[in-house]
């Protein structure tokens, strides 16, 4: 069983879910272990003052960060960083082949979570296509049609 790490789409689903227990175990239905990258975690919290979050959501958020394995961004991702970025660019000369046409450009934090994710083998489960690219090369994408989650809305 691979262990996951969630993007940041993937947590403001588990948070606006009405059934917050039911949203987890369907995108961990094997209890694996759960990551976020700190990258995430200041997305999140971001958001909520954004958004003006209330109490009782942003104690949900703060509840789930709890529960889940944070970690953080230092220099081993650094290599890894580079080679998915010139790998988006279609500019890495490790690689011959791209199953893709046109370069893909990242965003900086979409890089370091791809990054956590290659270096500690984990499942990256997202529900956006940014990552598909990476698919079978750098890291096994999970990717759920968000229309999956309105069953828990």
């Amino acid at each position: 069983m691979m262990n996951l790490l969630l993007d940041t789409n993937i947590v403001l689903n588990i948070i606006r879910a009405k059934d917050f227990a039911g949203v987890v175990n369907f995108i961990n239905p094997n209890e694996a272990q759960l990551y976020l990258s700190v990258v995430s975690e200041a997305e999140l919290k971001s958001i909520a003052i954004k958004n003006s979050w209330g109490v009782n959501r942003r104690a949900l958020l703060d509840s789930f960060l709890d529960e889940v394995n944070i970690i953080e961004v230092n220099q081993l991702y650094v290599n890894i960083y580079a080679e998915i970025d010139a790998f988006s660019q279609k500019a890495n000369p490790a690689f011959t082949v791209y199953d893709f046409n046109t370069p893909r450009n990242m965003g900086k934090n979409d890089l370091w979570i791809a990054s956590l994710a290659a270096l500690l083998s984990l499942q990256l489960v997202t529900t956006d296509a940014d990552f598909d690219h990476l698919h079978n090369v750098f890291v096994d994408v999970r990717r759920i049609n968000p229309a999956e989650f309105l069953m828990f809305f």
